[in-house]
Protein backbone atom coordinates (compact mmCIF):
# COMPACT_ATOMS: atom_id res chain seq x y z
CA UNK A 1 0.00 0.00 0.00
CA UNK A 2 1.70 3.41 -0.79
CA UNK A 3 1.25 6.46 1.02
CA UNK A 4 -1.24 8.18 -0.83
CA UNK A 5 -3.82 5.76 -0.22
CA UNK A 6 -4.04 6.31 3.61
CA UNK A 7 -6.63 8.59 5.09
CA UNK A 8 -6.14 10.91 6.72
CA UNK A 9 -6.43 11.38 10.52
CA UNK A 10 -9.70 12.89 11.68
CA UNK A 11 -9.97 15.12 15.02
CA UNK A 12 -12.42 15.03 16.41
CA UNK A 13 -14.66 18.26 17.03
CA UNK A 14 -14.27 20.50 20.07
CA UNK A 15 -16.66 20.01 23.23
CA UNK A 16 -19.39 22.41 23.64
CA UNK A 17 -18.93 24.88 26.08
CA UNK A 18 -20.37 24.15 29.50
CA UNK A 19 -23.72 26.12 30.62
CA UNK A 20 -23.30 29.15 32.63
CA UNK A 21 -24.45 28.88 36.33
CA UNK A 22 -27.17 30.94 37.44
CA UNK A 23 -26.36 33.91 40.21
CA UNK A 24 -26.09 32.91 43.25
CA UNK A 25 -29.56 33.56 44.81
CA UNK A 26 -31.44 33.95 41.71
CA UNK A 27 -33.34 30.60 42.31
CA UNK A 28 -34.10 32.01 45.79
CA UNK A 29 -35.82 35.35 44.39
CA UNK A 30 -38.02 33.33 42.23
CA UNK A 31 -38.51 31.07 45.10
CA UNK A 32 -39.78 34.10 47.58
CA UNK A 33 -42.01 35.12 44.11
CA UNK A 34 -43.54 31.97 43.94
CA UNK A 35 -44.68 30.98 47.42
CA UNK A 36 -45.99 34.94 47.68
CA UNK A 37 -48.23 34.17 44.78
CA UNK A 38 -49.36 30.80 46.03
CA UNK A 39 -49.76 32.64 49.95
CA UNK A 40 -52.19 35.32 48.14
CA UNK A 41 -54.00 32.67 45.91
CA UNK A 42 -54.60 30.46 48.90
CA UNK A 43 -55.90 33.61 50.53
CA UNK A 44 -58.07 34.69 47.90
CA UNK A 45 -59.55 31.17 47.55
CA UNK A 46 -60.25 30.86 51.04
CA UNK A 47 -61.93 33.91 51.25
CA UNK A 48 -63.93 32.90 48.42
CA UNK A 49 -64.87 29.49 50.06
CA UNK A 50 -65.98 31.19 53.16
CA UNK A 51 -68.55 33.21 51.35
CA UNK A 52 -70.03 31.08 49.08
CA UNK A 53 -70.29 27.97 51.49
CA UNK A 54 -71.33 30.25 54.53
CA UNK A 55 -74.17 32.40 52.54
CA UNK A 56 -74.15 32.03 48.90
CA UNK A 57 -76.33 33.91 46.69
CA UNK A 58 -79.55 33.15 45.53
CA UNK A 59 -78.46 32.92 41.72
CA UNK A 60 -76.08 30.16 43.20
CA UNK A 61 -78.63 28.01 45.37
CA UNK A 62 -80.90 28.38 42.16
CA UNK A 63 -78.39 26.58 40.11
CA UNK A 64 -77.33 24.17 42.31
CA UNK A 65 -80.85 22.83 43.39
CA UNK A 66 -81.49 22.63 39.15
CA UNK A 67 -78.71 20.58 38.51
CA UNK A 68 -79.89 16.69 38.27
CA UNK A 69 -78.14 15.00 41.11
CA UNK A 70 -76.31 12.01 40.26
CA UNK A 71 -77.60 9.56 43.38
CA UNK A 72 -81.45 10.47 42.20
Amino acid sequence: MTRDNVPAPVQPPDPAPAPPQPAVGAGLTAAIGQGAAEGAARSITARLVDKFLTNPPDWLRTLWHALPKPWG
